[in-house]
């Protein structure tokens, strides 16, 4: 892949478009290109293995219970980073990264990252800067789930899917990750009925519509406006 492709790609996170000149331009030349397809990148308990930056396509981030059933779910949009915690701190992932059909991966090795962020304190620092806008995002989400109401917590998830991989069509914003009603419950925190119910009323409203695998958005207003709604629940 062309290195100012590659870069323009990473850019669109903010973590990376912060960056140095020096160390940016060190990352893109100590890491390697991967492409896989519907392959499981890493599971919860492999021992760490540097990081990997998603460039296209689709990874998923998925934790289970201890009854097998899906607990979290998250899907990496391109130029989004993984693995950073288990990389500094040496612990196993803690969650599965599995990727839907074809994507291409920016793979920055353990050997690799140890040499770098070893060459110069301030790489290092900007690593765990990583970390921080990770813990900072899980803390909002954390928030979100415990103040805000099942509808608004969808409509949040909706329109941050929509921006990330939308695709317009005639009749609307189409968003297609091959998600399942249960995999958009895991992702807001509801059950199976629940997110039945918010979906059924969100197309009743003539707002969106869920078909097998993905989700149609007619009115990204009237999304945008429910995202914003009430923190108060009751």
């Amino acid at each position: 892949m062309n290195k100012a492709v590659l870069k323009a790609v990473l850019r669109k996170n903010k973590w990376f478009a912060g960056l140095t000149p020096a160390l940016a331009d060190s990352i893109l030349r100590l890491g390697r290109i991967r492409t896989v397809d519907n392959s499981l990148v890493y599971s919860a308990s492999d021992a760490r293995d540097g990081l990997i930056a998603l460039v296209s396509g689709q990874v998923r981030l998925t934790s289970f219970s201890l009854s097998g059933n899906p607990s979290f779910l998250l899907i990496s949009s391109p130029g989004s980073w993984i693995g950073v915690t288990s990389a500094l701190d040496g612990r196993p992932y803690g969650y599965d990264a599995f990727t839907i059909g074809k994507a291409v991966l920016f793979h920055l090795s353990q050997e690799r990252f140890e040499a770098l962020i070893n060459e110069n304190h301030e790489y290092y620092s900007a690593f765990v800067r990583m970390v921080c806008d990770h813990l900072r995002v899980s803390m909002q989400n954390l928030i979100i789930v415990r103040n805000r109401r099942p509808l608004h917590r969808l409509a949040q998830e909706l329109q941050r899917l929509a921006e990330r991989h939308g695709r317009q069509a005639k009749n609307g914003l189409v968003i297609d990750l091959r998600l399942s009603q249960e995999d958009l419950a895991v992702m807001i925190g509801v059950g199976r009925q629940t997110i039945n119910r918010l979906l059924k009323s969100l197309e009743q409203d003539g707002i969106a519509t869920a078909k097998y695998a993905s989700v149609t958005i007619h009115d990204l207003d009237a999304i945008e406006r429910l995202s914003l709604g009430d923190d108060a629940e009751g």
